[in-house]
């Protein structure tokens, strides 16, 4: 008999054995295949809890598949993983050595720089005192042409007073001089004119 079928028993109401007088007292009889009715549910029992070890074995494989799928992939995600950080890791470390090396270069020319700078501080600083010292000579050499300039024209000066001087007395001795000779002259025209004779 399959587990479909269903064992129905007659139409006599009936109970459970086992209970004595009440069973006398009420008149009801235990049907004979009564047993057969255990022996049915005990394998519908037996059936289910073997289906139902059945399908707790399917499910406990099924699980261990699940849990060894997730650990396959667990593993494959911590493989992943570490081959993202130590790729992070080398491409931090380039990041590193760039940066190191462009600190260094920065370092560098902010050095070359500085001295540039200094180089061009102490060349203007130079160029500045050769300028005033230039300025400074050229001041002392105008100052120089300038008092010589002042004592040649004293000196010029004092030349033409002394040349005029010189004229002066020199035209007074000549007109000294001419003076009796135009007196005599004069003398000699007035004699001519006005005598006649000498």
């Amino acid at each position: 008999m399959s587990e479909e079928q269903i064992i129905q028993e007659p139409g006599v109401p009936y109970t459970v054995a086992g209970r004595g007088a009440s069973e006398e007292r009420l008149g009801v009889e235990i049907p004979p295949y009564f047993d057969r009715f255990l022996e049915e549910r005990d394998r519908r029992i037996a059936s289910e809890f073997s289906r139902l070890e059945a399908a707790i074995a399917h499910n406990g494989r099924e699980i261990a598949r699940v849990l060894r799928e997730i650990d396959r992939r667990f593993a494959e995600t911590d493989e992943k993983l570490e081959v993202l950080r130590a790729e992070m890791n080398r491409r931090f470390a380039e990041t590193d050595e760039k940066l190191g090396a462009l600190r260094a270069e920065m370092d560098r020319r902010f050095a070359e720089a500085k001295e540039e700078r200094e180089a061009l501080r102490a060349e203007m600083d130079r160029r500045f005192a050769e300028a005033k010292e230039e300025r400074e000579a050229l001041r002392a050499e105008m100052d120089r042409r300038f008092a010589e300039a002042k004592e040649e024209r004293e000196e010029l000066r004092a030349e033409i007073r002394t040349l005029r001087t010189e004229m002066q007395g020199q035209f007074r001795w000549i007109m000294g001089l001419l003076f009796p000779l135009v007196i005599g002259m004069l003398v000699i025209i007035a004699r001519v004119f006005l005598m006649g004779t000498f």
